[in-house]
């Protein structure tokens, strides 16, 4: 997401906590048919959930009095649905979901993108693939985009890293000006 002139500062924050609703796990270990995960995903799309994919959107919400409260969110380009408060079951739920993600805008301030790295599921000719790699180590990416035309505090960006980083006992965390790369501040 993120402006697409890349003229942005951007905050990129990794998380090791899978995010994912713990309803997925069983399925995992089963290698399930095509059939069984699309039952599976139908009765459970609609009501993911795991506790850290709520406590990262209510940290949006809530951070410096509701300076970066959505506006709008949806799991997908455009990020064009409305958001509020009954709004929050339905993105934790996005980002709840194996491969899912939640985009939350904040209009004319900043694009927050929260991805969740865990694999979806996959099937050759019809027969359940297991994944060829490892998990990465990362579950979970946080990436804020603010557009450096509209002059946000730089140490806004950088407090705003590091509450992130903090809150979610994060090991890392960086602010970098997307357009050459160039690292401003790393934790």
């Amino acid at each position: 997401m993120g402006q697409y002139d890349n003229d942005n500062y951007v905050i990129e924050v990794k998380l090791r906590d899978n995010v994912s609703d713990d309803r997925w796990e069983p399925l995992y270990k089963r290698s399930p048919s095509i059939r069984e995960y699309k039952e599976y995903y139908k009765k459970t799309i609609v009501n993911s959930f795991n506790p850290t994919a709520e406590r990262l959107i209510r940290f949006f919400m809530e951070y410096d009095n509701g300076v970066l409260y959505p506006d709008k969110f949806n799991f997908c380009e455009p990020v064009n649905k409305p958001f509020n408060e009954s709004c929050i079951a339905q993105a934790v739920s996005y980002l709840a979901n194996p491969a899912g993600c939640v985009y939350l805008k904040k209009s004319r301030f900043a694009d927050i993108d929260i991805e969740n790295k865990t694999f979806s599921f996959g099937w050759i000719d019809g027969v359940y693939s297991e994944p060829l790699v490892p998990l990465p180590n990362y579950l979970t990416i946080i990436t804020v985009y603010f557009p450096k035309k509209k002059n946000t505090d730089l140490g806004f960006i950088i407090q705003l890293m590091k509450d992130i980083k903090s809150y979610f006992d994060a090991d890392n965390g960086k602010v970098f000006y997307q357009a050459t790369k160039e690292i401003i501040a790393e934790e």
